[in-house]
């Protein structure tokens, strides 16, 4: 199984930046900002915060909203693919659906992940990433059809 590698390095009270890589390859991301899930959830508060540092595997997801997409999964972290995935006592804590798709702005994410060409600061506080239906066409090509986990860190200072 192949790896690719999230260093977040960049978290303000609106988002979290990081670089998305895979051997040579790289690319920007935009998510978040991490908010504790009030319930005692390991994965953060569903739908406003990104989620855990740790490491996932990495489901196809192809939906009419999110085509070729890929979904995040580490139930240790209470983070699932589809609701019916997620055991009763884990209901109102778990989160589901974490994808990785197309998206330029945080604003346009609910607890995603988004990847870009690049990254940029329109303003005091406003990031984006550029091209991300180019970085998610090449990132398909990377993943194909083999099997991948993500490994999510800060970046060490």
């Amino acid at each position: 199984m192949k790896q690719l590698l999230l260093t977040r390095d960049v978290s303000t009270s609106l988002c979290t930046l990081g670089w998305l890589s895979f051997e040579s390859r790289k690319w920007a991301s935009i998510e978040r900002p991490w908010i504790v899930c009030p319930n005692n959830g390991k994965g953060g508060l569903k739908s406003k915060s990104c989620v855990r540092i740790g490491d996932y595997r990495l489901f196809a997801h192809d939906t009419e909203a999110f085509p070729k997409v890929w979904a995040l999964v580490n139930p240790a972290l209470d983070v699932y693919h589809f609701p019916a995935d997620v055991p009763k006592y884990k209901q109102g804590v778990a989160r589901t659906a974490v994808l990785i798709h197309v998206a330029n702005w945080v604003h346009e994410l609910r607890g995603c992940i988004a990847i870009g060409r690049t990254r940029f600061k329109d303003g005091a506080d406003s990031w984006m990433v550029r091209e991300s239906r180019d970085a998610i066409n090449q990132l398909r090509s990377v993943i194909a059809n083999e099997s991948f986990t993500l490994k999510i860190e800060n970046q060490q200072t």
